[in-house]
C-alpha cells in the first residue's frame, strides 16, 4: 500500500491488477466485446506498455439498439393512428427501416483501450497517473469524465462507456485516485462526489478482483 492506495500495476505485466472500482448507479453488467476487436481499438502509444484491456462492441450490441428504436417508432405510429393504418404510408417507413443500419455504422465507433498507466479513447490518450485535471460533467442523461494530463493531452468520455469493460475501468480509476491523492490533480465537486474521489484511500473498502 502507498498512503492507503493499492500498488500501481507494473507497466508491462499489469500486475498486480487494481481492486474493483466503484460503478455508476444502476450499472448492471459489462458488455461482450468483439473477440477480434483488439486489432480495431487504439493501439499502445509509442513508448508505453502493452494493451491490458480494451473494448470494441459486437454487431449484436448495435443491432439490439437498432431494433429497440424500430420498436419504439412502430409503437408510436400505432398509438398515433389508433391502429396499423400507417403501414400503408410508404414514407413513414423511412423513420423505421434505417435504424439498425445507423446503429451498426455509429455504434461501432466506440473504441477504447488501456494499459497499466494509460487510457486511449478514439484517437486520443492520456497518462492516467499524470493527470492534472479530473472533472465530471453532465451531458443529457449521461455523466462525462473530463481529464487532462501533465502533457496537455485531454479526454472527454462518457463514464458508462468506460464501464462497458469493468477491468478497463478498474485500471483507469486507480490512476484517477493516484493523480488526485498523490499528484494533486484539480477536481470539481461532481467528480469528488460522483466518483468517490473525496473518500480518503485508507478509509476505503477495497473490493478485490476475482481474476
Amino acid at each position: 500500500m502507498n498512503n492507503g492506495l493499492p500498488p500501481k500495476p507494473d507497466s508491462q505485466t499489469g500486475k498486480p491488477r487494481p481492486p474493483r472500482a466503484p460503478l455508476e448507479p444502476g450499472w448492471k453488467s459489462p458488455e461482450v466485446k468483439h473477440k477480434r476487436g483488439v486489432t480495431k481499438v487504439p493501439q499502445q502509444p509509442e513508448g508505453e506498455g502493452p494493451i491490458l484491456e480494451w473494448f470494441f462492441p459486437t454487431r449484436g450490441r448495435a443491432l439490439t439498439f437498432g431494433l429497440i428504436m424500430v420498436t419504439i417508432m412502430v409503437a408510436f405510429f400505432t398509438w398515433r393512428d389508433f391502429g396499423f393504418g400507417w403501414v400503408t404510408v410508404w414514407w413513414l417507413w423511412l423513420f423505421i427501416v434505417p435504424w439498425p443500419s445507423l446503429f451498426l455504422l455509429t455504434g461501432r465507433n466506440l473504441r477504447m483501450s488501456a494499459g497499466a498507466d494509460w487510457l486511449a479513447y478514439g484517437k486520443n490518450f492520456v497518462k492516467t497517473y499524470e493527470l492534472t485535471k479530473v472533472n465530471v460533467t453532465v451531458g443529457g442523461a449521461a455523466h462525462y469524465l473530463d481529464i487532462e494530463d501533465s502533457h496537455g493531452r485531454q479526454l472527454y468520455v462518457q463514464i458508462n462507456n468506460l464501464q462497458l469493460n469493468r477491468e478497463l475501468w478498474d485500471l483507469a480509476y486507480l490512476g484517477l485516485l493516484y493523480s488526485v491523492h498523490e499528484g494533486g490533480a484539480s477536481t470539481n465537486k461532481m467528480a469528488r462526489d460522483y466518483l468517490g474521489l473525496n473518500i480518503p484511500p485508507h478509509l476505503r473498502k477495497w473490493e478485490s478482483r476475482d481474476a
